[in-house]
């Protein structure tokens, strides 16, 4: 189909979106860096820090997924030059790019059935605050959410052709995202399950239909077997069951609570910062679309994956904001189902609808990029001062890149050198710190080889630390009460260390007002409107002196 002027522009405007995420984005959640970007530095650089999830006493993270990402870097490798240049071409063509193909699909499949609708859910998509992050996550969760909207594009597609070949593409990103991403994605494909098997009895389509997605199913578990078997060398090695069998049958002091639960509050609010004004627009959304709306299928399978998904996290105990990526687009997609019928009432009955309209939207544009804005000038301090441990240049002995309590703000380490290594000193965290993937052979024996003192029950290990003695590099905060002779309140710094740079980040335990914590606030309108962070300095040191040391 033909697409419009404005159309083009909205595309342009989520390929902006896109590409100022993969630059200025942060990692918003430490387990991204841990399990999914130090394993695919092992892939790509032989070394990285390692959890217990990989140790193959437990396994229960999969190689397969990193494999793509393995592969643009191995493409991209021979024309950059430093190690952290991987890093922003994967976000930008394999997260971010990919996600915006996803989404651009999907835009174009809603606009066969309605320019209207299919306008208003990619601006909703784009803007989402909480999408800035998820779309340059490297997270299973975000695979699902991709592979959630392949899958609306086949449904949308059989919706309007009945070709059952549709129906089992969607089932085929269904499990895409389940079984090479995050297990628990399945329940997302529930409701086409409901339907597949409810039109088989009704005899509208054939049965053979259970036969083609059982193959679709094969065709993914298949290769991912084998190259989690060859990883882990163990036969056979099926890492979704892995999971299913720690976060749903676990033992006793095992299990996702032992690492923290909060209230259902968390999602909501969590929600609301994501999505602000979205979120409402799309929970009316899911009970009214089904009913009032033209394109009833589309909204009803929308409607019911968003409630089961919901239904599923909301009564979990242990929440975290990247469980509720795989609905993200969806929720975009209820809430654009419900304004596109909104203001077409609207227009029947106002002469104000331009205004209202052209209002509302730029509230929408308006209030996300201030959201947006404050995570990335609030947040960002940890990519912007890694940076320059990045151009640290690399020497014949091994260096140890050391953390403290801001361990959980480490980027990857692709923003360190050849013969640097990330090691933390004792800050007071009493839970389970990663180790390092073993060095010292081929990648299969890195893989393969155990680590001692893991622990599946989130316990302190003594091993995981070093004394700050060993530390040629230090990164923190200002606010160190366990190393408060290296930087100062004022800045001074010990004889023995040397500041490479320092970048400001907010303070967690500092006085701010509400609406710094919300969203940001252009300087020239701080007269204007209270504004208050406290911010605190996130720096890197050197030390002066010099320590040669080689690999033990």
């Amino acid at each position: 189909m033909k697409l419009t002027p404005l159309q083009y522009g909205l595309i342009i405007l989520n390929l902006i979106y896109s590409a100022y995420s993969s630059f200025y984005m942060i990692i918003a959640d430490c387990d991204e860096t841990f399990n999914y970007w130090e394993p695919l530095n092992l892939l790509l650089r032989g070394f990285g820090k390692q959890t217990w999830e990989y140790s193959p006493e437990f396994s229960i993270r999969s190689y397969a997924y990193l494999i793509p990402y393995y592969a643009i870097a191995k493409v991209v490798s021979p024309f950059v030059e430093s190690p952290e240049q991987v890093f922003y071409i994967i976000r930008l063509i394999g997260l971010c790019g990919f996600t915006s193909f996803c989404e651009i699909k999907l835009f174009i499949k809603l606009s066969q059935y309605s320019t209207n609708l299919a306008n208003w859910w990619i601006l909703f998509n784009t803007v989402a605050p909480g999408m800035s992050h998820a779309r340059v996550a490297l997270l299973p969760s975000s695979l699902a959410m991709q592979t959630t909207m392949l899958a609306m594009v086949d449904i949308i597609d059989y919706v309007k052709t009945k070709q059952d070949s549709r129906l089992v593409c969607a089932v085929f990103w269904y499990f895409v995202g389940g079984v090479l991403g995050w297990p628990f994605a399945l329940a997302l494909g529930v409701p086409v399950g409901i339907y597949i098997l409810s039109e088989i009895v009704q005899k509208n389509v054939k049965f053979t239909i259970l036969i083609r997605c059982v193959l679709a199913l094969a065709s993914i578990v298949v290769p991912i077997v084998i190259i989690d078997s060859i990883f882990y060398q163990k036969l056979g090695a099926f890492i979704p069951v892995n999971i299913v069998l720690y976060n749903v049958f676990g033992e006793e002091g095992e299990g996702p609570e032992i690492f923290g639960v909060e209230p259902v509050t968390y999602y909501i609010f969590n929600l609301l910062l994501n999505f602000h004004v979205i979120l409402p627009l799309a929970f009316l959304g899911l009970v009214v679309n089904p009913i009032v709306t033209q394109v009833k299928p589309i909204a009803w399978f929308t409607s019911s994956q968003v409630i089961i998904w919901c239904g599923v996290f909301f009564s979990q105990p242990h929440k975290e904001e990247r469980f509720l990526y795989p609905i993200y687009s969806l929720l975009s997609l209820s809430a654009a189902i419900f304004v596109s019928k909104l203001f077409n009432v609207i227009k029947s009955y106002s002469k104000l609808y331009k205004l209202l309209k052209i209002g509302f939207i730029l509230g929408v544009i308006v209030v996300s990029n201030l959201r947006i804005l404050n995570l990335v000038v609030n947040y960002s301090a940890p990519l912007t001062t890694f940076y320059a441990v990045a151009h640290e240049p690399s020497t014949d002995t091994f260096k140890n890149v050391c953390m403290g309590k801001e361990w959980y703000h480490f980027p990857t380490s692709l923003f360190l050198a050849e013969n640097h290594r990330l090691q933390f000193v004792n800050s007071g965290f009493d839970g389970l710190l990663p180790g390092d993937f073993h060095e010292g052979g081929s990648l299969i024996d890195s893989t393969t080889y155990v680590p001692s003192h893991m622990n599946n029950r989130n316990q302190f290990e003594s091993d995981k630390v070093i004394p700050l003695e060993e530390c040629d590099y230090f990164v923190d905060n200002t606010q160190l009460e366990s190393f408060p002779s290296v930087i100062k309140p004022d800045m001074s710094v010990d004889p023995n260390w040397e500041i490479l740079t320092c970048n400001k980040i907010i303070n967690p335990n500092g006085h701010h007002n509400l609406i710094g914590k919300l969203i940001y606030i252009p300087e020239t309108l701080r007269k204007y409107i209270p504004y208050n962070i406290e911010y605190m300095e996130f720096c890197a040191l050197k030390r002066i002196e010099n320590i040669n040391r080689t690999e033990d």
